[in-house]
C-alpha cells in the first residue's frame, strides 16, 4: 500500500524543498513507496487528503505560514520538520526586534498588510514527530528517514556534538590547532563535519545539542583567543536565536 506524502514550504530560501528533488534517481526509489499529494516545488498538483507523512520546511513568518503549518499538522499522521528554519528558526529568526518595528524601519509605517509575524521555528507551534536540522541538510539523510518510515522503522535521531564526527574522520581540530572559531563542541552532529573537512570552523547550522550544549564555556574559550564579544554573540545566534545562553 502506497503511503501519502505532502511537502509544505513556509518562509525560507526554498533550498530544503529543492534538496529533495536533488535526490535524482533516489527520488524514484521513494516513489515506489510514496504517492506525493502535494509538493509545490515539483508540481502544481494538489489533492486535499489525509497524509501519512507531511514534510514542512521553513519558519513561521506570516499568518499564511501559520495557517499552512496547522493544516499540515491536522491532516497528517507523522510530521517532519526539515531544515534549520523549521527546527530552530535559522537566519530570519536571528534578526532582533519586533516585526512592526522592522516594518517601520524599512517601509516607514507599522501597517502590516502582508500579516507578517516574528519568525519562529515550527516546533514552537505544533507537535513534531521528527526534526532534521541543517542549512543545508544532507539530502541522503531525508532519503534514509523516508525509507525507514516506509518500512515501519522509526528513524534514529542524532544526539551527539559535531566534534564526534571530526574525531571519527580524524580531522584536525581547527579550534585547538589553528584558533579558528568553531562551534562544533556545542553543535548537533549529522553533517559529517563538512566545514571542518574543508579546514573551516563549524558555523552551527544544525543548531545546538539539545540540553547538553555549554555555550558559556565555548564563549569564554573564543574570547580568550581574542575574538570580539559582539562578533561572537552574532555568530552564536545566527541559526538558533534564543536557544544559547552564555
Amino acid at each position: 500500500m502506497m503511503l501519502k506524502l505532502g511537502v509544505f514550504e513556509l518562509t525560507d530560501c526554498g533550498g530544503c524543498a529543492l534538496n529533495i528533488l536533488f535526490l535524482y534517481e533516489k527520488l524514484f526509489d521513494l516513489l515506489e513507496f510514496y504517492e506525493i499529494k502535494e509538493f509545490h516545488m515539483a508540481s502544481s498538483f494538489k489533492e486535499h487528503d489525509t497524509l501519512d507523512i507531511a514534510i514542512v520546511t521553513g519558519s513561521v513568518s506570516t499568518q499564511r505560514d501559520l495557517d499552512l503549518l496547522h493544516y499540515a499538522r491536522n491532516h497528517s499522521n507523522y510530521l517532519i520538520a526539515l531544515g534549520t528554519c523549521a527546527t530552530h528558526g535559522d537566519v530570519q529568526a536571528s534578526v532582533e526586534g519586533k516585526i512592526r518595528d522592522k516594518l517601520e524601519k524599512v517601509y516607514g509605517t507599522k501597517a502590516n498588510p502582508m500579516k507578517a509575524l516574528d519568525s519562529t521555528p515550527i516546533v514552537q507551534h505544533v507537535a513534531v514527530d521528527y526534526a532534521m536540522p541543517g542549512c543545508p541538510y544532507d539530502k541522503d539523510e531525508i532519503y534514509q528517514v523516508l525509507m525507514n518510515l516506509a518500512k515501519g522503522i522509526e528513524p534514529p535521531t542524532k544526539d551527539y556534538p559535531l566534534c564526534v564526527e571530526c574525531k571519527l574522520n580524524e580531522y584536525e581540530c581547527v579550534l585547538v590547532k589553528r584558533g579558528i572559531p568553531c562551534l562544533g563542541p556545542i553543535t548537533l552532529g549529522g553533517c559529517n563535519a563538512i566545514c571542518v573537512k574543508s579546514q573551516l570552523g563549524c558555523i552551527g547550522c544544525r543548531g545546538p545539542i539539545p540540553k547538553e550544549a555549554n555555550p558559556a564555556s565555548e564563549f569564554e574559550i573564543l574570547k580568550e583567543l581574542g575574538y570580539d564579544e559582539e562578533y561572537l554573540r552574532r555568530k552564536f545566534k545566527t541559526f538558533a536565536r534564543g536557544e544559547l545562553r552564555w
